[in-house]
């Protein structure tokens, strides 16, 4: 299976690259149905991981907007501060991922992966090192899973039950404040269930060198977490 990776499904809010794939607006469909069917005329299956940056945002295409995400904490030290949430733009974000993940399986994608690691929104609200809100999204293991327990169920509702789901997200964040493989595993049992592939990864913006490996580390050395997961 091949991923087509990190496709902005919220313009501009969402972005984080200025060359970034898009998957907000049907008038994309046709370039990504050319290349799912490339990739089947090879016998390969496709993904689609559809992202919403939040405070990860590109302020180059933000046009002047502030990034958004669960609290005003920075994604990464000396970045933009970002301004929290209101639960009715929530609940629209909510609506924008089933509506890219119904764009997926309508442009011929075998499978749709929600990206909920690394510092992007799905992990500002699962983190307690982003996460500082006080309503029904924070707080709480539960509340902090609230966010992605909701994006997941929206997105299985769109695609129906016969078509993969996979969810990757950031297993051990290696922040005092952030999530521990433990944590994380807590969380699983809120947002797994509508998920039918969990992609293990690890680390946040400030320690890029955990998300994109440093040649240093030895090979499979999180392989520990997978198999926590698993």
């Amino acid at each position: 299976m091949i991923t087509l990776e990190n496709v902005c499904f919220d313009y501009p809010l969402g972005t984080n690259g200025t060359t970034q794939l898009r998957i907000d607006n049907d008038q994309y469909l046709p370039g990504l149905w050319k290349f799912n069917e490339r990739m089947h005329a090879y016998g390969a299956c496709t993904s689609v991981q559809i992202n919403h940056a939040g405070a990860s945002a590109t302020n180059l295409r933000l046009n002047g907007l502030q990034p958004v995400s669960a609290s005003n904490i920075p994604s990464k030290m000396g970045t933009n501060c970002p301004r929290p949430l209101t639960v009715p733009e929530i609940n629209q974000i909510i609506v924008k991922y089933a509506e890219a993940a119904d764009r997926a399986k309508r442009a011929g994608f075998d499978c749709v992966e929600i990206h909920a690691g690394h510092s992007y929104l799905l992990d500002q609200f699962l983190s307690p090192h982003y996460n500082h809100r006080t309503d029904q999204y924070g707080g709480s293991v539960e509340n902090r899973a609230r966010f992605a327990k909701k994006v997941l169920q929206a997105v299985r509702q769109a695609v129906g039950p016969r078509f993969p789901i996979s969810v990757r997200f950031s297993a051990d964040e290696f922040v005092d404040d952030g999530n521990s493989l433990t944590d994380t595993l807590n969380l699983l049992q809120y947002f797994g269930e509508p998920a039918d592939i969990f992609n293990v990864s690890a680390g946040i913006n400030d320690n890029l060198q955990y998300q994109i490996d440093k040649m240093s580390l030895s090979d499979g050395w999180r392989s520990y977490q997978a198999a926590a997961v698993k």
